[in-house]
């Protein structure tokens, strides 16, 4: 597990911009950003480098399902992100719950424009698909290629791979 992992930042804002119809193309298109403005390549990164860059990559991946999972339960139908409180089970009465959500107006729009419809609960949470098939890891720091410290018996100390000087008169 690596050092980024128990930070949690507000990704709220920094959001690609997701459309259903699209949905492939956006997700590639924002990581695709990320590799384009990287200063340099992954091998030549040192371990910390390379430990940052994964920690970049998933923010930007937090950010890509939490905009997707967003489009698609706004999709056709209007919606308000709550968390569910309480909830009383009271029989033949039926089952009463609590939901608490931020007070702007969007949310209480598509609320109060809906007290005493039939509506449908469709328990959905980003963090459900937070999972992933194996953790990201930095390649440890490399020793120092060009001085090998295998040096052949009489061979000068020097990079390895390159010419010698007297090799170009």
């Amino acid at each position: 597990m690596n050092a980024h992992a128990d930070i949690e930042h507000d990704m709220e804002g920094d959001a690609p911009d997701m459309n259903l119809e699209t949905l492939f193309g956006d997700c590639r298109d924002a990581m695709l950003l990320r590799i384009q403005t990287m200063k340099t390549s992954w091998a030549l990164c040192n371990e910390s480098e390379q430990s940052e860059i994964i920690n970049g990559l998933e923010l930007a991946a937090k950010s890509i399902v939490r905009a997707a999972v967003r489009e698609v339960t706004r999709n056709e139908f209007p919606h308000a992100v709550v968390t569910l409180g309480e909830v009383k089970i009271k029989g033949e009465k039926g089952i009463e719950g609590k939901i608490v959500c931020s007070n702007i107006e969007h949310n209480r729009n598509v609320l109060g424009d809906h007290v005493g419809s039939m509506v449908q609960l469709v328990m959905v949470d980003s963090e459900e698909f937070m999972g992933e098939r194996n953790p990201a890891e930095a390649d440890p720091d490399q020793a120092d290629w060009l001085n090998s410290p295998d040096q052949e018996e009489g061979e000068e100390e020097g990079p390895k791979g390159l010419p010698k000087p007297e090799d170009f008169d």
